[in-house]
């Protein structure tokens, strides 16, 4: 294998070691998993594996377009051209590893379309019924664990599947989880084992 190559495999590979903490959560929503909460520990590498991404990915530019092998004038490696399957190979992997650098920035959304339910016809609407007001309830819970977007649908969609929750919303900048629920279905004890259920842990 040319050594571009190479550095470019290499590149691959730590950007997508840099995006597990995002990844993770998404297969957990994809297949109904838990316990990927511990995706956090790949979120403190991230940011150095993407330096490292994209340093050989440089070099890999470098040896295919302008690097040429030390040779005598008039030698066949004076001469020879770098190989079209070698850019190829370069461009794609270039291509994934921009994929995979901003995954934070697209996979919470890729989580929501998978996991949104979709609308009711309106002839098949659910009867709502109504909460009394003593008995709804807003929890602001801390969680600890989340690393991006994509870990807010991961607790969110379990939460709204309990019977009582009215509404969950998760934030990953501040590490939190919004939840709305009829105290007369459900106790808030309830509704923290299964935030610990899906891997993540409360401050």
């Amino acid at each position: 294998m040319e050594k571009s190559n190479v550095f470019v495999s290499g590149a691959v590979l730590a950007a997508f070691v840099s995006s597990l903490c995002c990844v993770l959560p998404l297969i957990a929503v994809i297949f109904g998993l838990g316990a990927f909460g511990t995706a956090a520990i790949f979120e403190s590498v991230r940011y150095p594996m993407i330096a490292l991404a994209f340093a050989a990915l440089a070099y890999g530019f470098y040896r295919v377009y302008f690097r040429r092998e030390d040779c005598a004038e008039g030698e066949a490696c004076a001469t020879k051209p770098v190989s079209r399957i070698n850019k190829i190979f370069l461009w794609i992997g270039t291509i994934v590893i921009v994929a995979f650098a901003f995954s934070p920035s697209y996979l919470g959304y890729i989580a929501a379309a998978i996991t949104s339910p979709a609308a009711p016809a309106v002839e098949s609407a659910p009867i709502v019924v109504p909460v009394e007001a003593a008995t709804k309830k807003t929890v602001v819970l801390q969680i600890r664990g989340m690393t991006c977007d994509a870990c807010e649908t991961h607790i969110e969609v379990p939460l709204r599947k309990l019977k009582g929750v009215i509404s969950a919303d998760a934030n990953y900048k501040d590490h939190n989880v919004t939840v709305v629920y009829d105290s007369a279905q459900i106790t808030l004890e309830k509704i923290k084992e299964a935030i610990l259920a899906t891997g993540y842990e409360l401050m």
